[in-house]
C-alpha cells in the first residue's frame, strides 16, 4: 500500500513539474528521406557482332571464317534494387554482313554496383557510374546472307539456317546515369537516362548445320557469336 502511494506521488510531482515548468519540448517525428528502389527501363543501341569459326581480333582484317556485322538491339529491364536487375534483349544484324545474318535473344540476371556516395544520395543532379555483369541464357541464330560486302554465304545456303544455338550466355559492361533532380520526399531516378557499353558472348563453339563456304566441314564445323553494344536506356 505504501509503495503504491509513493508511486502515485511521484507521478503527481512529475506531472506538476511538466505543467509548471513548460520547458519540456514535445516529441517531433523525424522524416527520413527514402529512396525509391525499383524501376522499369527500356532502351536500344547499336551492336557490333562477330560470327566466327576461327577467332580474329576486333575491327581487324578478317579471314573468310569471321564475319563482323552491324545491327540494332532492343532492351527491356526491371531494376529490383540498386544491386540487381533482370533484362531481356533482342538483337538483329542489318549491315556490313558477309556470309552471316545474325538474330539473338537473351534473358539476363544483372548484378550491378553503383558508385554513389551513401551519405549524398539524392543530393546531386549530376549522375553516377555503374558496373555490371550479365548472366543468363538465350538463342543465337545465324542464316546465310547474300552479303553487303564482297563476300556472301555459299549460294545454296543464302537465306537458310547455318547455326541455331540456345544455351548459356554472359557479358559485362558499364553505364553512366544522368540523375533527375529529386523531390522533397524521396530520391527519384525515374525519367533518368543512362548511356552504356557492354560485351556479350551469345554462342560458343556451336554446331554448324550447313557448309561454311567451301571449307572442309571436318575443321570448320563450329561457330561462335559475340558482340559489343553501345546504347541508351530510360528508367520509368
Amino acid at each position: 500500500m505504501k509503495q503504491g502511494l509513493l508511486s502515485l506521488g511521484a507521478l503527481v510531482v512529475l506531472s506538476s513539474f511538466s505543467v509548471a515548468g513548460g520547458d519540456i519540448a514535445p516529441v517531433v517525428p523525424v522524416v527520413v528521406e527514402q529512396e525509391k528502389q525499383d524501376y522499369w527501363y527500356v532502351g536500344g543501341g547499336v551492336v557490333y557482332n562477330r560470327v566466327y569459326s576461327i577467332e580474329n581480333e576486333w575491327f581487324d582484317d578478317t579471314t573468310l571464317t569471321q564475319d563482323e556485322t552491324g545491327g540494332l538491339v532492343g532492351i527491356v529491364g526491371y531494376e529490383y534494387n540498386r544491386y540487381i536487375a533482370v533484362e531481356g534483349r533482342i538483337t538483329k544484324s542489318f549491315w556490313e554482313r558477309d556470309y552471316a545474318d545474325v538474330t539473338t535473344w537473351s534473358l539476363f540476371l544483372k548484378p550491378q554496383y553503383q558508385f554513389r556516395d551513401e551519405d549524398e544520395i539524392g543530393k546531386t543532379d549530376e549522375g553516377y557510374f555503374t558496373v555490371y555483369g550479365l548472366i543468363g541464357f538465350g538463342n543465337s541464330y545465324v542464316e546465310g546472307s547474300s552479303g553487303d560486302n564482297d563476300h556472301s554465304a555459299w549460294p545454296e545456303d543464302i537465306g537458310k539456317e547455318i547455326m541455331d544455338e540456345t544455351g548459356f550466355q554472359w557479358g559485362f559492361g558499364m553505364s553512366y546515369t544522368f540523375i533527375k533532380k529529386p523531390d522533397d520526399r524521396y530520391t527519384d531516378y525515374r525519367d533518368s537516362w543512362s548511356i552504356f557499353i557492354d560485351y556479350t558472348l551469345t554462342a560458343d563453339d556451336a554446331s554448324i548445320h550447313s557448309r561454311l563456304y567451301n571449307y572442309d566441314p571436318e575443321y570448320y564445323d563450329e561457330l561462335s557469336t559475340d558482340g559489343i553494344t553501345v546504347g541508351l536506356t530510360y528508367k520509368f
